[in-house]
């Protein structure tokens, strides 16, 4: 029944049809200091890159080490990008945690608890990147091949991450314990069963260690499969609660993870292939004193090359991630049929989380999601369809 509705578009909105010029405003104050800062990080990490790969700092650091074998060459350059990043990410990552969250009542985080997750992600970090980069750089320098294969280590590697996440990462930066809402534990069930769709359970984090956003998801693949809620959102009606539950399960009802692995497979192989031809550089290899894309020291290029190429295929995901929404809105009106607790739904959490109400057209492009009004002018659809 989704096709009855423009899920492949945007459909036209208008914020101010549905949340007043004060939730406009405040929306807008809130998030005027953000997009300044992420365009301040992104510029930071450039021009931080930029001066790695100019003043040759990765060859200098192996060198000074005198690292012959080359897993420990690609540890130190890991390394050597990490505690640059050091300089300006933990900075801008806490006036937005301690400082702009705080004043917006959005941050519940202390300064141990955030120098406790910053600790956590420098080393998953590294370990993350590990996992990747030592067997592409193994096939890198084994075989000529080595784009076909890396592209295929991409995707296993992206769905094995998706399968440990809820059980070996998550519980690294929160505690999961099972709903002990009755009430609400049966709703969810219920959801789950008209969907015909099998889930491990539902999940509360404690979230609100940290923050006061109300959030819900279903991770995990096969066996790992979950209902997270966290603890936040707790504080909202059952009904309203389920409202959101019925729309994660909409995704797996659809099948949209198995649809996008597909189109990623595409992408991926794409940016493998770039990759291959960016390794015939020769001049670009000489300028930073490596010996070719093989050379571990060759990894603050690689990366550069990456995002770029991540940053093309994000705008295709998520035009693609934009359509899915609204079909799991969809799924959500036809499994509950309650347009007015769905209108409730979006209202509640886009307000309270001071979400991005009416967002530029730049950023709608790179977004997951469409805007609340967007997706509440589908539910008033919805409505007339029926």
């Amino acid at each position: 029944m989704t096709d009855r509705f423009p899920t492949w578009r945007t459909i036209p909105h208008d914020p101010a049809d549905w949340f007043s010029p004060e939730e406009l405003e405040r929306s807008r104050s809130y998030q005027r200091p953000l997009a300044r800062l992420r365009i301040l990080r992104v510029m930071l990490g450039l021009v931080t890159i930029g001066a790695i790969v100019a003043f040759e700092a990765g060859p200098s650091a192996v060198d000074r080490l005198d690292l012959t074998n080359w897993v420990l060459q690609l540890l130190a350059v890991v390394l050597l990008l990490e505690v640059v990043a050091l300089a300006y990410n933990p900075a801008l990552d806490w006036w937005v945690d301690l400082v702009h969250d705080k004043k917006w009542g959005l941050s519940t985080q202390t300064p141990g608890g955030f120098v406790a997750d910053q600790a956590k992600s420098f080393v998953v970090g590294i370990v993350i990147n590990l996992v990747l980069l030592v067997p592409l750089y193994a096939l890198i320098r084994g075989t000529e091949l080595w784009w076909l294969w890396g592209w295929i280590l991409l995707l296993v590697f992206s769905v094995g991450l998706g399968f440990l996440y809820p059980v070996v990462i998550a519980p690294i930066f929160n505690k999961f314990t099972p709903l002990a809402d009755e009430d609400l534990a049966g709703r969810i069930g219920a959801i789950a069963e008209r969907a015909e769709v099998d889930i491990e359970g539902a999940f509360v984090a404690d979230e609100s260690r940290r923050s006061t956003r109300d959030n819900a998801y279903v991770a995990g693949l096969g066996a790992t499969r979950r209902v997270v809620l966290f603890d936040t959102i707790l504080e909202h009606p059952p009904e309203v609660v389920a409202q959101v539950v019925a729309h994660e399960v909409g995704h797996w009802r659809l099948g949209h993870l198995r649809k996008q692995i597909p189109l990623a497979g595409v992408l991926s192989l794409a940016l493998m292939v770039g990759l291959r031809v960016l390794a015939e550089w020769d001049g670009l290899w000489s300028w930073a004193g490596v010996d070719g894309i093989g050379d571990p020291a060759s990894l603050p290029i690689l990366l550069v090359a990456m995002q770029i190429g991540f940053g093309g295929m994000g705008l295709g995901m998520s035009w693609v991630s934009r359509a899915f929404e609204r079909q799991a809105d969809v799924q959500a009106l036809e499994l509950l049929g309650e347009p007015e607790l769905m209108h409730d739904m979006l209202r509640r959490l886009h307000v309270k989380n001071l979400a991005d109400l009416d967002p530029s057209r730049l950023k709608r492009w790179n977004a997951s999601h469409p805007p609340a009004a967007e997706r509440m002018e589908l539910v008033r659809g919805w409505v007339a369809a029926h």
